[in-house]
């Protein structure tokens, strides 16, 4: 079974930002997070979030049966 979109572009592009500051702060920055073990699980969601931006479906929104990508008429 292949699960259909569920992500619209403006959800993608506000989740890209959210995304790459996620791993700035969690990878890049280390001194605005004093916990490496914190740092690594929100460096980590900002690396899992890109994975969801790239294929276009998000889990949360699958499971809890939500979706904002607009249906295209016919």
């Amino acid at each position: 079974m292949m699960a259909k979109k569920n992500m619209c572009t403006l959800d993608r592009i506000i989740r890209v930002f959210l995304s790459l500051a996620c791993i700035y702060v969690g990878f890049v920055d280390t001194t605005i997070i004093n916990e490496p073990i914190l740092a690594m699980i929100i460096g980590g969601f900002g690396a899992f979030n890109l994975a969801v931006i790239a294929i276009g479906i998000c889990p949360v929104y699958y499971l809890a049966g939500i979706s904002t990508h607009r249906k295209v008429p016919k």
